[in-house]
């Protein structure tokens, strides 16, 4: 699920607020908006608008339970389109 994917990668303090941001056509999968109980798979895009800003990333790994911080840049790679502040943290290929 989308929301709970969002969750698990720290993007959202809840999975109601992960819910909510479905709910308001703020999460996009691969281009689509889609509804909270969305399920998601490796390597799909997801776009996230949140605080202003775009968040674009790739799944890579999807996580059984909320991840540590440090743990992030193993599940998903951010795009270089994406927020400007999280790009300047991640090394790229």
């Amino acid at each position: 699920r989308i929301d709970k994917l969002l969750w698990a990668f720290r993007y959202f303090k809840t999975r109601n607020i992960a819910s909510e941001a479905c709910k308001k056509n703020q999460v996009k999968v691969n281009g689509n908006l889609v509804k909270p109980s969305k399920e998601v798979f490796n390597s799909d895009c997801i776009e996230l608008r949140k605080n202003q800003m775009n968040y674009t990333f790739e799944i890579i790994a999807i996580p059984k339970n909320r991840i540590g911080a440090i743990y992030m840049q193993i599940a998903y790679r951010l795009h270089r389109k994406s927020a400007f502040a999280l790009c300047a943290s991640i090394d790229y290929e």
